[in-house]
């Protein structure tokens, strides 16, 4: 298992619907409302890598609204339909009205001046397409060609998507959708790498019968050279992203092909070197981006004209593709140090994550000064995953914990791409990592964390309840008691999953632990108390709340599970007031 890319902390959930990709057929129709609704959420579950893409592009575009039309049936009713049909590629089109240039009346024009301007461009060229997104976030990236017309007796303004387009897009027939304009400069110097996308270096195709003839049994065979040269055709200087399907008609047989993975190009140079020229000044484009840095796999890039394609049956019985290839793994850099971890997992890391441990340095810096004759890890030591050549290491840390401290740095050196944020169940794992690697920067901060809760809680005396009720009514604060133990959850009431009401309306100046049982069935909710812990109750107002309450009470187990959470932080009051009368005598 490589951990670093599929580890339990990464939200690896890739763009698109692989499930659906093999229900794409013949009779296929555009996706349903419903449908669209129900994928909105695969797109909310993607990982940085969306939010990293929105951070590099240019600022954001306003929404443009279009009505999506069928393609087919509008290349249908052309004088030139096989021409325009060459022409248009894996391209969608949509109506820009000549009879006024308005961007707000005209839709379509303010869709080709938004391209301008995020490509500081002054006409449209082929080489650099107008591209945009349907839903918020971007799923799939289509290119896109202005249609000019002079009259339109309703004035629509139109976008006419193929069926694959609306697979992919999860988008329906005669709906109106907003879009968003999401192109960047095409530049072929290596200095727009933070502005245009990675230029793909290789792509994966997965290829599929999209009619399967029952009637006849011989499969059909078909050469992958022809296959490229056709998807190179449809798709050059597009943008593919994984899972996105592409549908080609090759000597009278109709495939769907769906992009299973991709290679980009690769900044293999030493990430510990780079850093020390930004350092310096230097400006030159050898910058590591957080995604090169974290060795996360690549599921989204710019076709150009030195992509290769590798194209795969997906059913050999079905469908026979002579000279098929298989895409081989991507190289590793250069600078990347083995690590493995006390469970056997197996971590390839870039030498600037590690630079930071100091425990770790004669493995950074292997080869150089006093550490030059260093030597890796034995064999049996190894992960049974990992390579066999290269510097290899082990940390005395579970995988779950090392992936976390490697969140954490990239956190340090990419604060933009990157958010840490720690949970208290978490952190005495997370101080022990850090001493192990002796990452001051790691320690430092989960202490901060720590003195929070010491500076935050009430050691040397009980909380009466009077108390808690003069501030839950006069003080603006939100006060509950739960097992005796006082509450404050003023800053994170609006985040309530509940809402902000209930808990006000059911929960105040009681003992509230009958609703907690009753409304958190997971223990999962256990984590958040120590955040909000401030104190005990005095006994003698928990005897009070007990015969409030009557028979509102939490059940024996769920107290037992609480109080078995707890113990190991709850304040024991009585104890520390008894050492402070010892030493006043």
């Amino acid at each position: 298992m490589k951990a670093s890319i599929n580890g339990p902390n990464r939200r690896k959930n890739r763009v698109g619907d692989n499930t659906k990709a093999f229900k794409f057929q013949e009779n296929e129709k555009a996706q349903s409302s419903s449908d669209t609704q129900e994928t909105l959420s695969t797109a909310e579950e993607q990982d940085h890598h969306q939010r990293e893409e929105q951070h590099h592009a240019s600022p954001p575009s306003r929404i443009l609204r279009f009505k999506v039309r069928p393609l087919e049936k509008y290349v249908a009713s052309t004088d030139s339909s096989s021409t325009l049909a060459q022409s248009i590629g894996n391209s969608c089109l949509f109506t820009v009205n000549e009879n006024t240039n308005d961007p707000y009346e005209n839709v379509g024009r303010a869709l080709v001046e938004e391209h301008l301007s995020r490509t500081s461009s002054r006409d449209l060229v082929k080489s650099d397409p107008i591209l945009i997104h349907f839903h918020e976030i971007p799923i799939f990236v289509l290119r896109a060609q202005p249609i000019y017309y002079v009259e339109n007796s309703k004035n629509e303004n139109i976008i006419y998507l193929s069926q694959t387009h609306c697979h992919n897009h999860k988008v329906c027939e005669d709906s109106e959708y907003d879009i968003t304009c999401c192109s960047r400069p095409a530049s072929l110097s290596s200095n727009s790498r933070s502005h245009d996308y990675e230029k793909l270096s290789a792509v994966q195709m997965e290829v599929f019968l999209r009619r399967i003839d029952k009637h006849h049994q011989k499969a059909p065979v078909l050469n992958a050279g022809d296959i490229s040269k056709l998807l190179m055709n449809h798709t050059l200087f597009s943008v593919l992203t994984v899972n996105e399907c592409i549908v080609l008609d090759i000597q009278n047989v109709d495939l769907v092909c769906r992009v299973s993975k991709v290679q980009v190009t690769q900044n293999t140079k030493d990430a510990i070197l780079v850093m020390e020229n930004d350092m310096d000044g230097d400006e030159d484009s050898t910058k590591i981006a957080a995604a090169d840095v974290a060795l996360d796999e690549p599921y989204r890039g710019r076709v150009t004209v030195t992509t290769e394609f590798f194209i795969q049956s997906s059913n050999p019985d079905a469908l026979i593709i002579a000279g098929e290839r298989i895409l081989p793994e991507g190289d590793l850099p250069e600078d990347v140090i083995h690590v493995t971890t006390n469970d056997g997992e197996w971590f390839p890391v870039r030498k600037m994550l590690l630079a930071p441990c100091i425990h770790l340095t004669k493995y950074v810096q292997a080869g150089h000064g006093k550490y030059q004759h260093v030597e890796s890890i034995p064999m049996e030591e190894r992960s049974v995953d990992a390579p066999n050549s290269g510097m290899h290491c082990k940390v005395d840390i579970d995988c779950c914990t090392f992936d976390r401290v490697l969140v954490f740095i990239m956190s340090q050196l990419y604060p933009r791409e990157y958010k840490f944020a720690l949970e208290l169940s978490e952190m005495s794992a997370m101080i022990m990592a850090a001493e192990s690697l002796g990452l001051v920067s790691l320690k430092d901060f989960c202490q901060s964390q720590l003195s929070s809760f010491e500076s935050r809680v009430r050691k040397d005396r009980y909380i009466p309840l009077s108390e808690v009720k003069a501030r839950n009514k006069h003080n603006n604060e939100l006060l509950i008691i739960l097992d005796g133990m006082v509450l404050d959850i003023t800053r994170w009431i609006d985040e309530h999953p509940g809402g902000a009401s209930i808990i006000p309306a059911q929960a105040l100046n009681i003992e509230c632990s009958c609703f907690f049982e009753m409304y958190h069935v997971s223990r999962q909710s256990f984590l958040y108390l120590k955040s909000f812990y401030i104190g005990e109750l005095s006994p003698s107002d928990r005897e009070e709340l007990k015969i409030t309450d009557g028979d509102a009470k939490a059940s024996v187990g769920f107290l037992q599970s609480l109080q078995s959470y707890t113990e190991s932080w709850r304040v024991k009051v009585e104890e520390v007031a008894k050492s402070q009368i010892h030493k006043s005598l």
